[in-house]
Formats: structure tokens, C-alpha cells, sequence
């Protein structure tokens, strides 16, 4: 149903039936807006329709920002036809002062709207290629704009059908008596229904269910509660409930969301308590575990007095049928009656006809994403809620612990919560007793959702409780495969990715239901793509504890994911390369998770290991943490030590690429022992490659040389010719930083000959690069960066981030050493980003340092001296003593030039 609607048992209004009260995908005419308003003979009639049609031309004309400009023109068109419609065949004498003044600051809300689209179209510059460019830098300015715009008719609407509502209040008890007048002839065409909902009622008389009022608690209704972060849906929603004569809202989501402050803070609203008075219904529906107590329920919140009639539910019909007042029921936690084993359709029945009154709406909370007899019942449609955004829940938390406000472990303890309010409310309350979130996160972490449960509490309390009414919902119960498939996602911190899912339960035939079931219980939630399904945190660590995987859920996990970690094998220049690196890319996180937690169970079986070292060849590769290769080497170490070569060397190579080379040297070394001993001349050899290219970047060029040397002669040996190539590369390097240019030129060459030989783009694009570094030394600066361009765009196209970031620093410094500052900064800003993405530290120094002589020659000694600075401390940090040598002796040098 759309925000603004009529009386679905009213029929077409006069302006739906000339086709232009559609405002959903239709689009309104202008042309019908316009004849429409000619129809009307009154000048203030047509001074607010005209300044109406004048928001809904602007905004069409607006170049840019077209979705924000599309919604105003919806809602400046709905607005009208509820104008237009409330007016149409009055007389001027007709229209009250009160009302005439309510369109005159609606024509005042237009024209305030058409100065800020005024604005707004002068800035999009819709016919100049300047203007362009100023509609770019001005998109974020004009969708502000644009919203507000939209905001304020949103409001001007609900103030005019509030004024017009009062207006026409006689009317409306009038037309209510007339429809209670016609309940005759809608009872007679209801027969079969009321003949089904005696017989639920003589179910009632049994002795087993009967029930009296002294068996409810009261029905007065809670405080209005304090709320974070939902004012926006509190906004829709009251503008939903007083937008048409009556309103069916189910406000829907996981348990902990807050359902029922939202709603509590929906009926506490001034505009609602206004419209209908004293007649508000509180309905604590937890305390309806029958069909009887449901109804005794509802004629209780109506003050009816205590009857045995066998027509109980009649007695409820008949009071608000013939009542000339609006009412409001607040039916809570309606999942209470709805998961009522075998009386489903009976709930649906008196849900479908306490909806079918024209006097009465209805807000319903309930667990789940799925609204309760939506075959029976038209309800508005309102997004389930999900968890608060940081800067909600540090409010929440912060309004109970104020104190808490400066711990820096604040955020991260509120988003390992996933931010859920329930869970936040109750951590808050441990803080008052004292302790700081710091400490409540440590607890968290060993705790979990014990931490905030209660021996004896509700749902209201604790956190375990809540969920596990989720759990015993009528849905899952009916569906066993349910649990087992929430216990398998979640394992997975990330979410569960759902073309993975038969891989991973392959015992689950019937899974898409199952998923179904589990959404539709509220206990997952789909990404924006639907591609993963996630759990929230609080869920995660119940399931967890209380329905962990078994044996056999646990080797069909693991099986998956060393299927998938296989893929990591795939380098730069690998024909499927971008396809794995985006697949292992999204499931990094849970494939951590998966692989770590199986060696920690002791499984270090050959496939596992295995799917480790894939595993991390596509971490080296995308400069991520050596974090499995460690749990790896650790775990192999004790059970599989004839695989413990290969891990050293892999985790080796990985502290290279993190600029941790004072730890990755006695890794290499234990790996060269290791592969001595073995008599895996190769292994050896790829450990002599290393770190001969470590004593390279900190500055020993005989080692360097040496190393490098040692293992170019072991794969001459054993004919690996890729593994001379590179070897021939970091020679080259080696050369070049001694100055010894033509042994560097010839050592490239030769290395770009053999890579091109065995097909390898990215080390031919590696040699492209470091000729092109050689060019710009020896100042060729046209060639070198005809050379690094090429290399940059080989790079790309095969996925080394790497060397392509390392040619565009140098292009940076062709551009530097030809004078052209302005040219280079951006493109060493550039570099240094990209290398800060690629966790490579000595990069990003190099960019820093660069930066810093530039601001130094162009007379910014200030800025310069914080940039070497920075640039020092990290050298200092990864161990390359010459950087730090360099920029000591450049802050030295800009000291004294400033003095």
C-alpha cells in the first residue's frame, strides 16, 4: 500500500477514477494536473495548485540528481490529488478560515520548494560544459537540498489532512453512523464467516481453554520510551497512520530490534494521540497463548465488562462497530498467537475481521519478516527493522553509561553487539555497575550471551531468552533442517554465501525453503545484493554454544572451503585469475575463520595444509596478512613436520611483502635447512631467491648479489627457467642501485627475454618497469615513460597492483625530476594510497619522502619537514636503515636551508 492512500472499502475516488491517483510507477500527468486545476473556480484553490505543478516542472527540468528530483515530483503530485480531491465540488463559503489558512502555508511550502529547486537547477548547470563540472562537485549539496525539499511536503501533507480531518469530524461520524447502518447487509453476505467463527467460539466453552479476565495482567500501557536512530521510520510510520481513514501496520524483525519501543513511540506521537484520543489500545498479545485469552485479551484493552457469553468475540466486534469513535490497537508481540500449534487460520480470522471495521487500525509487532494473514489483510508497507548505526547505538549506550564515552574500545564492543538494541540496553546495564566497555568487551568475548542473559528472565531481559523464542517459533519447529543450516552459517563471521550453500549442507536437499524459513523467522538477513546471508552477532554466539556443528556438519564445511581455497593458487597473469581473486576476495574472512579453526581441532590432514598454502599464495599476492600460514607452521610443526618446509617458505615470502624482513630472514633460513635436508634442491633455491632480494631492499648488495647468484645457478641446474628469469630480474635491481647501469640493462634484458619465453606478462611487465626506472636515472625521461606506461598498463590488465603502483611512483618521479611539481604531486599522492592498500610500507615511506622534497623546493618547509618525518619513522620501523639515513640527512638539509 502507497504512503498516501484511500478507504480500500470506499471505492475509486473522483480523482483515482480520472486515472491519476497511481503514483507509485505511474508517473502523473501534467497535462491532467493541469486541466484539473483549470476545473476549479477559486484563486486559492488554484494558487496552490499552480505553485504545485510549478515543483513537479522544476524538478523534472533538473539535470542531475534525477532519483532525488523523481521522488519530490511524486510526492508534489500525491500531495495535490489529496488537495484536489478533498476540494473538488466545494464552494468558496464551503471552505472554513481555518482550512483556507492551511492552503495558504501550503502554497507557502510550494514556493519555499520552488526557490530551493531554483537554486538547485542553477547549480546543476544543465547546458555548459563548466556547468557540468559544477552539477559534479554540487551532486551532494542538491540531493540534501532535494530530500529536504521533499521532507517538507511530506510534512505540509500530514498538516493539511490533519486540519482538514478536524474540519470534517461531523462528517466523518456521520458517514461512520451510515456505515454502521449498512453492517446489516455486510453480515448477511458473511455468513459462512461468522458461522466458522461461532464454532471457534464454542471452542471456547471448553474447559481445558476457558478463561477469564483475572487471568491477564493489566492492559495499561507502558511509558513512552526513549529511542535512538529510528526517527526516520517513526516519521513514516505516523505519517502512514494519518494518512488514509484507516492503517494496518506490522512492524517486523528479529527479536531484540526494539518492535516495541518503535511502536510505543509510533502511538505516543502528539499528531496520533490527537487523532484518536483516548482510544488507543495497548494489546500485550505475549499473554495470548489461546484463542480464548486472545479474545478475552482484546475486550479487555476495550474496557468491556466481564461477560461468560459463548459470542465473546461478537461482544468485541459489536462494542467498535458500534462505537462513533476511530480506534488504534497496539497488538505487541503478536507471534504469541500467531505460533498457536493448529489455530493459525482461527488467529488469521479474528486478525481479518478486527481489519475489516472501517474505524479501526491496527500496528501489529511481531518476530519475523513476514506480516501475519497478508492474504486477509492489506497491511502498509513498512521495512522490517534491523540493528541501529554506530552513532545510534553509541547514544543508547551512552545515555545509561555517560561516563563510558572516552573508552576507545566503545565502538568495537557495540559493533561485536552488530549494534542490535536489545543486546546494548542490557551491556549498558552491566556498565553501570562500573565496568568500562573495555572490560565488558573482554567478557563479551569469553562470555558471550551469558553475559547478558538473567537466570529467570523474559524476553525483555535476556538476550538468550529472546532468541530462543525465535528458535520455538511454529516455523522452525516445522522445519528441522532450520537449526542445523542457521549452526553452519553461523560459523561464517562474513555470511554465508548462498550459491555456496548446497556445498555446504549438502545433506539440506530441500535448502532454498529452509533459507526461506530461516528469513522469514527473522534469524538471518540478505546483503543489499543477495548474495550473502548473515546472522547477527548475538544469534551467531547463542547457535554457537548451544547448537554447535557436529562431526559430519563440520567436514562438509571444511570440505567446501579447501575446495574454494584451492583457487588461491591462480597468480597474476592466470587466464581465471580476476575471477578467483574476486571470489576469495568476498570469502576471506570466513575462510580464515574455517581453515584456522580446523587446525585448532587438530585436523592438519595433507588437504587442509594444502588448502592453507593455496590459501595464502593469494594472500602474498594481495599483500594480506600472513595470519593462516602462522596457525599453519605452528600446527605442522608438531604433527606434519615433512610439510613444514613448504609453510616456512610460504610464510617467509609473506613477511618479505609485509616489510617484516627482520622476521621473515630466520624463517627463510629454518626453510633452506629444512629443504637441504630433504634434498629438495628447488625449495632451497626459492629460499636463496628471497632473501637475496631482503639484502637487496636493506641496502647489502654483496649478500644480495650472493644469494641471488646461489639460486640463479640451483634452477640453471635443474632447467627452471621462469625461476632464472626472476632471478636475472633481482640482479638487475642490484646492479642498477650500485650504479652499475649497463650489467644492470643487460641482466634486465635477459630476464625479459626468458619471461617472455615462458609466457609471463607480469615479469615481463616487471622489467618494463625497472628499464624504464633505468631510462629516467640516466634522464631519458620521454623513453622511461613511454616504457613505464606500457608496464603499468600490463600490470593492470594481468592484476599485479604492485608493480603497476611502483610505475606509476616512478612516472611520479619522471614528472619531479622534470621540474613539473604540480604535475606529480597528485600522482605520488596516488602511489602512496595505493601502496597503503597494498600494505606495503616501504612504498608508501618512498611517497612520503618524495612528497616531502617537493614541498621543500616549492618553499613549504613545514609541511615538507612532517612528510620526511613520517617517512623516516617508517623506515625506522621496517628496518631500512638507508631510507632512514636519506631522511634524516633530508631534515638536516631543509633545517638548514629554512635557517
Amino acid at each position: 500500500m502507497g504512503l498516501f492512500k484511500s478507504n480500500p472499502t470506499s471505492g475509486p475516488s473522483r480523482l483515482e477514477s480520472a486515472g491519476i491517483a497511481t503514483l507509485g510507477a505511474t508517473q502523473v500527468s501534467l497535462t491532467v494536473l493541469e486541466k484539473l486545476m483549470d476545473s476549479f473556480p477559486l484563486p486559492i484553490i488554484k494558487g496552490v495548485a499552480g505553485a504545485g505543478v510549478e515543483v513537479i516542472k522544476i524538478a523534472r527540468s533538473i539535470q542531475s540528481n534525477r532519483k532525488e528530483c523523481d521522488e519530490l515530483q511524486k510526492r508534489s503530485a500525491s500531495l495535490l490529488v489529496v488537495l484536489l480531491n478533498s476540494l473538488i465540488g466545494k464552494a468558496e463559503d464551503q471552505i472554513p478560515d481555518h482550512l483556507k489558512r492551511a492552503l495558504e502555508r501550503l502554497t507557502g511550502n510550494f514556493h519555499e520548494v520552488i526557490a530551493e529547486l531554483k537554486v538547485v537547477d542553477k547549480r546543476s548547470g544543465k547546458t555548459s560544459i563548466t556547468g557540468f563540472g559544477r552539477a559534479l562537485v554540487y551532486h551532494q549539496d542538491n540531493a540534501e537540498a532535494l530530500r529536504s525539499c521533499s521532507t517538507k511536503l511530506e510534512w505540509a501533507m500530514h498538516e493539511f489532512q490533519v486540519t482538514s480531518r478536524v474540519d470534517s469530524s461531523l462528517k466523518d461520524l456521520e458517514r461512520h453512523q451510515e456505515l454502521t447502518k449498512g453492517q446489516t447487509e455486510l453480515r448477511d453476505g458473511q455468513a459462512q464467516l461468522r458461522e466458522g467463527q461461532r464454532e471457534i467460539l464454542n471452542a471456547v466453552k471448553d474447559k481445558s481453554t476457558a478463561t477469564t479476565l483475572s487471568n491477564l495482567t493489566s492492559t495499561v500501557m507502558p511509558a513512552n520510551p526513549k529511542i535512538y536512530g529510528r526517527d526516520e521510520y517513526v516519521s513514516t510510520a505516523v505519517l502512514l497512520v494519518l494518512s488514509g481513514s484507516t492503517t494496518r501496520l506490522a512492524i517486523l524483525g528479529p527479536g531484540g530490534m526494539g518492535k516495541t519501543s518503535v511502536a510505543l513511540k509510533i502511538v505516543y506521537d502528539p499528531k496520533i494521540v490527537a487523532y484518536f484520543v483516548k482510544n488507543i489500545h495497548w494489546t500485550p498479545c505475549e499473554q495470548a497463548t489461546s484463542i480464548p485469552l486472545l479474545i478475552e485479551l482484546l475486550a479487555k484493552t476495550l474496557h468491556l465488562p466481564t461477560s461468560s457469553s459463548h459470542d465473546r468475540f461478537e461482544e468485541v466486534i459489536s462494542a467498535l462497530e458500534n462505537s462513533t469513535s476511530v480506534h488504534l490497537f497496539l497488538l505487541d508481540n503478536f507471534e504469541t498467537p500467531w505460533d498457536i500449534p493448529g489455530k493459525q487460520s482461527e488467529v488469521a480470522d479474528i486478525l481479518a475481521r478486527l481489519a475489516s471495521i472501517p474505524s479501526v487500525s491496527i500496528i501489529l509487532t511481531m518476530r519475523g519478516s513476514l506480516p501475519p494473514a497478508s492474504d486477509m489483510v492489506e497491511w502498509s508497507k513498512l521495512p522490517s527493522l534491523t540493528q541501529l548505526d554506530l552513532a545510534a547505538a553509541r547514544e543508547a549506550f551512552l545515555r545509561l553509561c555517560p561516563g563510558a564515552a572516552d573508552d576507545e574500545e566503545l565502538d568495537t564492543l557495540l559493533i561485536e553487539l552488530d549494534c542490535m538494541p536489545l543486546a546494548i540496553t542490557l551491556m549498558a546495564k552491566l556498565g553501570q555497575g562500573g565496568e568500562s566497555p573495555s572490560d565488558l568487551l573482554l567478557q563479551w568475548r569469553s562470555e558471550r550471551t551469558g553475559l547478558l542473559s538473567q537466570p529467570g528472565g523474559d524476553r525483555r531481559n535476556s538476550i538468550d531468552v529472546s532468541i530462543k523464542l525465535s528458535l520455538d517459533s511454529h516455523l522452525m519447529r516445522a522445519t528441522p533442517d532450520a537449526v542445523r543450516l542457521l549452526s553452519v552459517l553461523a560459523m561464517l563471521p562474513a555470511g554465508g554465501c548462498v550459491a555456496r550453500i548446497p556445498s555446504l549442507c549438502p545433506s539440506i536437499s530441500s535448502w532454498k525453503k529452509t533459507l526461506r524459513i530461516l528469513h522469514n523467522a527473522a534469524l538471518t538477513y540478505d546483503d543489499p545484493n543477495k548474495t550473502f546471508v548473515h546472522v547477527l552477532s548475538p544469534i551467531r554466539s547463542y547457535i554457537l554454544l548451544h547448537h554447535s556443528l557436529d562431526e559430519t556438519g563440520w567436514r562438509d564445511l571444511r570440505t567446501s572451503y579447501c575446495q574454494l581455497a584451492s583457487k588461491g593458487k591462480s597468480q597474476p597473469g592466470d587466464p581465471l585469475y580476476f575471477d578467483n581473486l574476486k571470489e576469495l576476495t568476498q570469502e576471506q574472512v570466513n575462510l580464515e575463520t574455517v581453515l584456522i579453526s580446523s587446525l585448532k581441532r587438530g585436523v592438519v590432514e595433507q588437504a587442509v595444509v594444502q588448502a592453507c598454502l593455496d590459501y595464502s599464495n593469494h594472500c602474498y599476492w594481495t599483500q594480506q596478512q600472513p595470519t593462516v600460514i602462522a596457525a599453519t607452521v605452528d600446527a605442522v610443526r608438531i604433527s606434519r613436520p615433512e610439510l613444514l618446509a613448504r609453510c616456512l617458505l610460504s610464510y617467509g615470502n609473506m613477511l618479505h611483502m609485509q616489510d617484516r624482513r627482520n622476521e621473515a630472514i630466520p624463517i627463510l633460513e629454518e626453510a633452506r635447512a629444512e629443504y637441504t635436508a630433504l634434498g629438495k634442491k628447488i625449495g632451497a633455491g626459492r629460499c636463496f631467491q628471497t632473501l637475496g632480494d631482503i639484502h637487496y631492499l636493506q641496502t647489502n648488495f654483496d649478500k644480495a648479489r650472493q644469494a641471488l647468484k646461489e639460486a640463479k645457478s640451483i634452477f640453471v641446474s635443474l632447467d627452471v627457467q621462469i625461476r632464472v628469469a626472476h632471478c636475472l630480474l633481482s640482479l638487475g635491481k642490484v646492479y642498477m642501485a650500485e650504479g652499475r647501469y649497463d650489467e644492470a640493462r643487460s641482466s634486465l634484458e635477459d630476464a625479459r627475454a626468458k619471461f617472455q619465453a615462458e609466457n609471463s606478462q607480469v615479469g615481463g611487465a616487471q622489467c618494463l618497469w625497472l628499464l624504464g626506472k633505468l631510462l629516467s636515472i640516466e634522464g631519458e625521461h620521454g623513453q622511461a615513460r613511454s616504457l613505464l606506461e606500457e608496464a603499468r598498463a600490463l600490470s593492470l590488465s594481468h592484476g599485479d597492483q604492485l608493480c603497476a603502483t611502483q610505475c606509476l611512483q616512478e612516472l611520479a618521479r619522471v614528472l619531479y625530476l622534470e621540474e613539473s611539481y604540480d604535475e606529480a604531486i597528485p600522482l605520488f599522492e596516488q602511489a602512496k594510497a595505493r601502496f597503503l592498500a597494498l600494505n606495503s610500507q616501504f612504498g608508501v615511506a618512498q611517497c612520503l619522502e618524495s612528497l616531502g622534497r617537493i614541498y621543500h623546493k616549492q618553499g613549504k618547509h613545514d609541511d615538507a619537514v612532517a612528510l620526511v618525518e613520517e617517512a623516516r619513522v617508517i623506515f625506522d620501523r621496517i628496518g631500512h636503515q638507508a631510507g632512514t639515513r636519506t631522511s634524516l640527512e633530508l631534515l638536516k638539509y631543509i633545517s638548514k636551508d629554512v635557517s
